[in-house]
């Protein structure tokens, strides 16, 4: 499978934990030039790229005026061959749902909606930034069902300094009783450079220590288990039928297409990466240049460590004689005694054709591919 990925830089307001690239309305009105560029970089894709996959992220996808945003769909449907798409995800934030917005995006042929609740605790989303409350997570849901999407995602954060145990299995508890298709549930990150790191390291806030976030983890994890959601991903849990196809490509060391300032490609073996700077951006566009900030070409055992990484996020683990085949390599041959040593320790496990990662090396997972890569 192949997929497109597009990023909108645009929020209304900044969340103090995020450092995805962005500006609000006030550092940038020009939606219309960002759309003017984007097409032109869509119109550069290879004609014989036809995706298995989109999505579009940000940013707030949301964020734009539904005749923007309508703009938007149509300089995708303008540029991109959606004939094979099978999955077409957007990020929503709940502070920007509307029944309009939501019938330009199903036109635009999205079918999955990945919205960004975060937490269904208002004094916990006061501290992220988010311009969003619980009722309105709640009414967004709610919304979408309205408007006919049948695949929703659900994005929760956990380890947000002040929330007790309880707290975190109440947001998870409100999740479940919404009953998405998906729930993705993420450890708070802090990015260097962002408010909330900057209060962390002033002592304002105190984040959760190690063991109390991984009981959180380990909790919430049986919890949703224990109502239908299969833990298929390190963070991410689903019904029966409903991966995301899109991560999945990421994963599974596929290929893609990143369009937007910021936006990230893999294609025949080159890694690109667009400027990070929305006006810059539009003007290498303007100019008939590439956006690219950054070129790479992975060499072979680079990419096969990569492979292997990404693939163990996966809780059914490598298929050993699918990673040979495609890698060129094994595992033995790539990094055997390490292998052996991190099985001793039961952070791997090898059962029959597959490596996987044990259910104690799920929480410490960043360890053991520190090890491999």
């Amino acid at each position: 499978m192949t997929g497109l990925y597009i990023h909108v830089p645009i929020c209304i307001a900044r969340c103090r934990y995020c450092d995805f690239y962005k500006l609000t309305p006030n550092e940038w009105d020009n939606i219309d030039l960002f759309i003017q560029c984007l097409e032109t970089e869509l119109q550069r894709l290879p004609k014989e790229f036809l995706p298995d996959t989109v999505f579009i992220g940000g940013g707030t996808p949301t964020a734009l005026a539904p005749e923007k945003l309508s703009d938007f769909f149509e300089a995708i449907k303008r540029t991109i061959t959606l004939s094979c798409v099978v999955e077409f995800s957007s990020e929503a934030n709940p502070g920007t749902l509307t029944p309009e917005k939501l019938s330009i995006m199903r036109e635009g042929g999205v079918n999955r909606v990945s919205i960004g609740v975060q937490s269904f605790n208002d004094k916990a989303l006061r501290l992220l930034g988010r311009i969003h409350e619980a009722d309105q997570a709640v009414e967004g849901f709610q919304m979408l069902r309205d408007a006919g999407f049948d695949n929703v995602n659900i994005d929760l954060i956990q380890s947000i300094p002040g929330m007790t145990q309880a707290d975190v299995l109440a947001d998870a508890r409100m999740a479940i009783n919404l009953d998405p298709e998906h729930l993705s549930y993420y450890n708070l990150i802090y990015e260097p450079g962002t408010p909330m790191t900057h209060d962390r390291d002033a002592g304002r806030i105190i984040p959760p220590g190690d063991d109390e976030e991984a009981d959180n983890y380990f909790a919430v994890k049986a919890l949703l288990e224990d109502s239908g959601y299969g833990h298929y991903e390190i963070s991410n849990f689903c019904r029966p039928d409903r991966e995301c196809l899109h991560n999945l490509i990421y994963w599974q060391g596929g290929e893609y297409f990143g369009c937007g300032p910021s936006a990230h490609s893999h294609w025949n073996g080159a890694r690109y990466g667009n400027v990070r700077d929305l006006q810059g951006y539009c003007d290498q566009l303007l100019k008939n240049e590439n956006p690219f900030g950054e070129l790479e070409r992975l060499g072979t055992e680079a990419k096969a460590r990569e492979r292997l990484v990404t693939g163990l996020r996966l809780t059914e683990g490598v298929d050993l004689s699918a990673f040979e085949r495609l890698s060129g390599t094994s595992v033995d041959e790539l990094c055997g005694p390490v292998i052996d040593d991190l099985i001793e320790e039961g952070l791997l496990q090898r059962e029959g054709n597959r490596l996987a990662l044990t259910a104690d090396a799920l929480f410490i997972s960043n360890s053991v591919f520190s090890e491999l890569v």
